[in-house]
Parts: C-alpha cells; structure tokens; sequence
C-alpha cells in the first residue's frame, strides 16, 4: 500500500505520479456528488428497518467525510489555479491524503456491510448487498489512476462482508461471502489492468513531449547549420536574404547600408583545369581575402558558385564604396597557393547603395547584380556602382527576357535526368528531370540563374509545362518499369493548372499515369493560399495514378500539418541533413524520425545529396531505402540517360 509514497519519493517518477493525483482530483467533486446520493438511498431504504439513531450516525459520519472531501478537492483545485506551481513536498502529501481518503471513504460502506449483513431480510438485505459491491466498484475504477488506494477501497468494503458472511453469518451465507470475496479479486485485476494502462499512457505522452522537445532542438540546431555556406564556413544565400529583409524592414532613414556583388573571373578554368579540390580551395580562400577586409559588422555571404556578396553597413557615399571595392579586386587579384599550385584569378565588382536608390532587399540586390554584369562587360577587374540611368543593365535585362522567350519557344531548354538507386541493391528505380537553358553566351544555366527573371516576366508556368509535356516524351522511350519524377519545386508552376497540364501530356505522349511523379517543396506561403481547388488538383492527379513527392523535407516551413492536407507518396529528405550524417546527431535523429514517419504515413523515402558510400551506409542504418546524389550518378542528358538504361539493362540481364 506504502509503494506510492515511495515512487513519489523518485524523482523520475514524480510527474507520472503528479498526473495521478491530478486525474483523481479532477474526478473527485462528481464522484462526491454521487457518494452522497448512495448515502441517502440507503437511508431511505433502511428507514424503520435498522435502528434510527444507529441509521443517523452512520449517515451523517458518511455525509461528513464525502463533504470534506469534496469540499476540499475543490478548494485545492482553486488554489492550484491561482498559483499553480506545487510546493516541493506537496506530491507526498497528497499521496498520503489519497491513501487516508480511500481509506475514510470505503469505512462508512464497511461498517453498514458487516453491521447489517444478516440483520436485514429479503429485498433489504439484497439492496444492502447492491449497495456495497456498487461502491465497490465504481470507487475503484475512480481510484484506478492510483492502484494503492483503489486497493485499499475496494478491501475496506469488501474484505470485512465477505469475512463475516462466510464465518459468521453460518453456511448460507458461505457462498455469498466467496462471491464477495471473488468480486474482490477481480477488482484487484481491474485496478491493475486500468492502472497500468493509465501509466502507459502517461509515459506514451512523456516519450512523445521529449520526442517533440529533441525535434524542435534538433530543427533549431539545423537552421543554424542551415545558415552556413557548407564549403567556406561564411554565410549563404539564406542568411544573407535574412539579413536583407531586416535591413528592409527598417525606415528609410536608417537605410546606411550596400550590397557589394562578386562574380570571380576565371574560375571555371581553374576549377576544370586543376579539380575540383583546387577549386574548392580557392573559394575557401577568397572567403578569408574578403573576410579580412570588412568590418566585424559587415556580413559575407556565397550566393553559390563563385559568386560572393556582402552587406556593408554605414557605406552611404560614393568614395567609400569605390575604395572597398577597389580594394576587394587588388586582393583577389592576387595569386593563391593551393595544393602545390599557384593560381591567379581575378574578380569583377558590382555596388548598390542603398541611400542612393532609396530600396532594399531583393531590389537592391538585383541593382547590385546588374551593376556585376556592367563590370564584367567593361573587362575583367572592374567594379561599377549602379546609376539610375544604366543602360547596359537594362538591356541586360531585356536581353535576358528576349532569350527566355526564344528559348521557350525555339527549344533552348534541355532536361536532363538523375538517378534515384536503391541503396542497398544500387539498382535504378527511377529519374528526377530537372530542366536546364542552354544560353548563347552563359553556357548551360541552372533553374537557379533563370527562373527568377522568368517568374518576373511570367513565363515559368509555360516553362514547367514544357517540361512536363517534354519528359513524358523522353520517358515514354524508356524501358516500361522506369519512373520519372519532375521537380516541380523551383518551376513554381500554378498548383491549380498542374493536373490539366499533365492529363494534356500524358494523352499526347501515351505515357503511363503510374510512372509519372511530381515533386512539389511546401512552403509556408504555398500553404496559406492552399485552397480547396488547389488540394482537389492534387487529388485529381492522385486519382489518375500520378504520385505526388514531396520535396526538401525538414526545412522551411516546420509544420507538419500539411502531411494531412496533401496526398503524398514520397517523401526527400533534403541534402542538408544528409550531408551532416556522421557528424551531428541531431541530424541522424531527424533523418531517422523522417522515415519512420513515413512508414506509418506508407510514403516511400528518397535521401538527396548523397556524396559519399559512409553516407550511403549510415541512411541504410537510418532504414532509408532510395537516395540519389553524386555517388549514385550526375545529371544526364536525355541521350546519355537512355544510354545508361541499356547498359544497365544489359548489365543485368548478364547476371542473370
């Protein structure tokens, strides 16, 4: 009986025990209520037929200790409301008020069991018998929450009736004393039962809340991360954007500040020339050139690529700007020893202030960006500040325009395709399209370089139905059992017209419902303008057989909440948690939670990045069965990806 108190006394312990208190003092003011109406049937029932004044005593001790009882579950229930942080000894003490009160509450049914058992006759004595075993039982299961003191009622009650009516009472009353006794045990098994399913559910939610907790840790230590350019340890893109919008969101007075925009010169020589490993060196080393010369309160960042920028606070003039910016060029002028290697590279510089054109953020950079160009058009090692008036930078744009409409309309966009393996088995089980445009001049440009002037011209929807249309094409040549996905992602085209354009392409290239997939990334505002007609299209692809992925999981918006309003059937971890496996723990967690989420959710899961064989390895142990990155095969061209196909096919058909 004495166990509560003891577990109350472990600390590890004390929040369960908390909780069961709470449950049973929740309950307690009802339960009294009813007590009290038991006491006054009996009264009424045993009027004339047990002695008054016998009858009036026992009513009134019962009455007393319900109302005490009550009344006073109810006032600590007030006070805990008003200050609701419990003293250091109040689990104890009301362990031990828990066991006085089951105690106090089961002695007035005792007594009138044992007393009048044997006294009383016929419907009497049967309502007598009703009265103590429904006592019995319903406190019991009450107390449940608590089995010490449920045990301690339920003896009370019922031990003395069943020990007088079987040695007491003579032989006929031997049958109903083992019933009695019989009940008893299986109260006992009931309170058990009930008392252990309460705590389970306690430590089911404990386990939950620390889950949640390790999650929300987790997600905040990856956002730190997150904000991190992985190769050179100063910001990215991220970060710098964060910053940009901070600046932005303060009043144009305090608008001191300029966005210097880096573009290095000659780097993609250096980088096919000497590897990789030389390159990467050479942009940790620029990052530390650029580092030395700002302020502690300057931020630098890598957009991607070689391009840098940095947000210059207090830089509102001219001659303040020419001198960073002369500056930044002399010392990434000058020659690099890398590896054994001297390398000499050069880099062009645009200026945007901030006080001059009276904008901020995105604006202020694309000012920055197109004053790069204007550099890099006056030759290499220059700088140049953004004027009003810049007429290269507007036919920059416009040239940039013109070139995406002729590229939509002439072909200029190509798609190549990535391998998603089985890890374990290394088989291919499908492809991610990814669109490219092949510029004049640029060369092959990533979404990343084009679809921003796309979305501000409003062609990127009719770019994304191009690709859709145009890899159900290309896939339709493939071997029967090949999937692809589309990365819808960066396309950004209108949830609302995705169904119609994939059933236009689908009729058009014969291509399988069932081998198509669309990756679309969740953000915070797609969710927002989530509206019937844009998950009833998503549904509607679903229902024609189209599986619907969704994209870099784990970042952005952290609600899953959206796992409920979108059907999906597979699920990618974003790279960012892949690339941390072996070196962070939070990292593994996430990745592991992800994929037993989707098990139950039945989504299959696809880890991105992957890069090296440790990391294949540890998403195996993670029970991650599909990655694709560049250990598992680069993106392809269309010719080169039906290539690989036959290869494999008749790699395969070898082995067996």
């Amino acid at each position: 009986m004495l166990s509560v108190l003891h577990a109350i006394q472990q600390p590890g312990l004390t929040r369960v025990h908390l909780d069961q208190l709470a449950s049973l003092a929740r309950a307690t003011p009802a339960a009294m209520a009813g007590y009290a109406v038991n006491v006054v049937i009996a009264v009424i029932a045993f009027h004339g037929l047990v002695p008054g004044a016998e009858l009036a005593a026992w009513a009134a001790m019962s009455l007393a200790i319900c109302s005490f009882v009550g009344i006073r579950s109810i006032r600590r229930g007030f006070l805990k409301r008003q200050s609701p942080a419990p003293g250091p000894e109040s689990p104890l003490r009301d362990a031990k008020c828990a066991l006085l009160f089951g105690l106090l509450l089961g002695l007035p049914w005792a007594i009138m069991a044992s007393r009048w058992a044997g006294v009383l006759h016929g419907d009497s004595e049967l309502i007598l018998m009703a009265l103590a075993v429904g006592m019995a039982a319903s406190g019991s299961i009450l107390l449940a929450p608590i089995p010490a003191v449920a045990v301690i009622y339920a003896t009370t009650i019922l031990l003395p009736l069943a020990l007088k009516c079987i040695f007491v009472l003579g032989h006929q009353y031997v049958v109903l004393g083992a019933l009695a006794l019989s009940f008893l045990v299986f109260l006992y098994g009931l309170i058990a039962t009930t008392g252990r399913l309460f705590l389970e559910r306690l430590e089911a939610v404990a386990r939950l809340e620390e889950t949640i907790a390790a999650l929300s840790e987790a997600r905040e230590k990856t956002e730190r991360v997150a904000m991190t350019d992985g190769l050179t340890g100063i910001a990215n893109r991220r970060a710098f954007m964060a910053r940009l919008n901070a600046l932005n969101s303060r009043s144009s007075a305090t608008m001191a500040y300029s966005i210097f925009y880096i573009d290095l010169d000659r780097f993609k020589s250096v980088n096919d020339a000497l590897g990789h490993g030389v390159g990467d060196a050479l942009l940790k080393a620029v990052a530390v050139r650029i580092g030395n010369l700002v302020r502690q309160e300057d931020l630098v960042a890598r957009l991607g690529g070689d391009e840098f920028v940095i947000v210059a606070q207090n830089i509102c003039e001219r001659a303040f700007a020419s001198s960073l910016a002369e500056r930044l060029v002399m010392s990434l002028s000058e020659p690099y020893s890398l590896e054994g290697q001297k390398v000499q590279i050069g880099a062009c510089v645009g200026v945007a202030l901030a006080s001059e054109s009276g904008v901020g953020g995105e604006q202020l950079l694309k000012q920055a960006d197109l004053a790069m160009f204007a550099a890099k058009g006056a030759g290499r090692g220059m700088y140049c500040i953004f004027e009003a008036d810049m007429q290269r930078s507007a036919e920059e744009h416009r040239v940039l325009e013109l070139g995406l409409r002729a590229a939509l309309l002439n072909d200029g966009f190509e798609l190549y395709y990535q391998p998603i393996r089985n890890l374990e088995t290394n088989m291919i089980t499908s492809f991610e399209c990814q669109v490219r445009w092949r510029h004049p001049l640029r060369g092959l440009l990533t979404p990343a370089q084009f679809l921003a002037t796309a979305i501000d011209i409003g062609i990127a929807e009719d770019i994304g139905n191009w690709v859709i249309m145009e890899a159900c094409r290309q896939a339709a040549q493939w071997p029967s059992d090949v999937p692809v996905g589309i990365n819808m992602s960066s396309l950004r085209v209108g949830f609302g017209n995705i169904a119609a354009s994939v059933e236009k392409a689908l009729k058009a290239t014969g291509f399988p419902a069932p081998r198509l997939e669309l990756e679309i990334e969740v953000t915070e505002a797609s969710l927002m303008h989530a509206d019937h007609e844009t998950i009833e299209s998503l549904r509607r692809l679903k229902d024609i057989g189209v599986s619907i992925a969704l994209d870099d999981f784990g970042t952005g918006y952290s609600s899953l909440g959206y796992l409920v309003k979108f059907p999906f059937n597979r699920i990618k971890i974003d790279r960012l948690f892949v690339s941390q496996l072996g070196h962070s723990a939070q990292s593994e967690l996430i990745v592991r939670s992800i994929a037993e989420l989707a098990n139950r959710l039945n989504c299959t899961v696809v880890a991105e990045g992957i890069e090296t064989d440790e990391q294949r390895q540890h998403l195996l142990a993670l029970n991650v069965s599909h990655g694709q990155g560049a250990l598992l095969g680069a993106p392809l061209s269309a010719v080169e990806t039906a290539s690989l196909l036959a290869s494999e096919a008749t790699a395969l058909a070898r082995s067996a």
